[in-house]
């Protein structure tokens, strides 16, 4: 697995100094000369000028094309009969703008918050290109800046296919885990007994009272008291089924397959007694098709439907 050098503060500062510095009428060569030096003096240093590099190239969305209040602003300075106040005016206009036009691309770091409710999904699209998909009853926080990327994952579940930057890593808090993209597409299922992590592409870090790297194709358990946790041996095709409208079950309890459903639906299903609990079922199912998931499953189980109030339902 390739790793990158870590950023130091001073390292970033001395990579934004270059940058001015490189960019001005003013460099010469012996500047020139003595940044790749610097370069050369420690492999952070190229990692940390590549990242000042593209945040400053990100701030093209602050020309004119992108604000017109900014022409306007500009506009001022070719009428000199222009008071000082106007100009003054202008500039504060801009800097409102610019603020704005930042916090909507996520780069100030401020949270912007999420929610999928109940029945629903929702797909969004964040200010770096990643792409967050939140299934049924979920709430997540994203917090961007410069140099950072987190997502709290506050309940619920959501997958994640992220756009790889070494310089700005992406973080999902759920719970008491930590999950690190390392470029990759992963589910985090946070319920309130354990976190589930679940790997489609590439590697992610989970980090917890311990830490440990998943690839493609495996997942894992974080129990409530931070340690990892054998998960079963499963598809992540049959974990993530949610993302198109079905929902997957290899020889899981029925009162968990229950639980999935009323995730779904303005309904509470739930089973008779502990023996009933415990009863396996296989199967795909359609999200959105209640009925016939209900009907499949007393043909599957000997067990029989009875409603027991306007949205509540009991097999026994």
């Amino acid at each position: 697995m390739k790793t990158h050098p870590a950023i130091s503060d001073l390292t970033r500062q001395q990579a934004i100094d270059w940058l001015l510095k490189l960019r001005s009428e003013q460099c010469s060569l012996a500047d020139r000369e003595a940044f790749n030096a610097w370069l050369a003096g420690d492999p952070s240093h190229q990692l940390a000028y590549d990242t000042v590099t593209s945040h400053w190239d990100r701030l093209a969305v602050l020309k004119a094309s992108d604000f017109p209040a900014r022409s306007a602003a500009l506009s001022y300075r070719k009428n000199k009969a222009r008071p000082y106040w106007a100009y003054a005016a202008a500039a504060v206009l801009l800097l409102a703008f610019g603020i704005c036009a930042l916090h909507q691309r996520g780069w100030l770091g401020v949270p912007i918050t999420y929610i999928a409710e109940k029945g629903d999904k929702q797909s969004v699209t964040l200010a770096d290109g990643s792409v967050v998909e939140l299934n049924t009853e979920t709430e997540l926080s994203v917090r961007y800046s410069f140099w950072q990327r987190r997502i709290s994952l506050v309940k619920g579940e959501a997958f994640f296919t992220v756009k790889h930057d070494a310089g700005r890593p992406f973080e999902v808090k759920a719970g008491n885990s930590t999950i690190r993209d390392i470029g990759t597409a992963f589910d985090v299922y946070l319920k309130p007994e354990r976190v589930e992590v679940a790997v489609q592409e590439g590697l992610v870090e989970v980090e917890s009272k311990d830490k440990r790297q998943l690839r493609a194709g495996q997942n894992l358990v974080v129990a409530s008291n931070g340690r990892f946790e054998n998960a079963p041996n499963l598809e992540i095709g049959s974990l993530t089924a949610w993302r198109t409208g079905r929902l997957v079950f290899r020889n899981r309890r029925l009162e968990d397959v229950l639980a999935e459903l009323n995730r779904y639906h303005d309904v509470r299903i739930r089973v008779a007694g502990p023996a009933l609990a415990e009863m396996r079922v296989s199967g795909t199912f359609q999200i959105n098709q209640l009925e016939q998931t209900l009907t499949a499953i007393t043909a599957l189980l000997p067990v029989s439907l009875k409603p027991v109030g306007p949205h509540e339902l009991v097999l026994q």
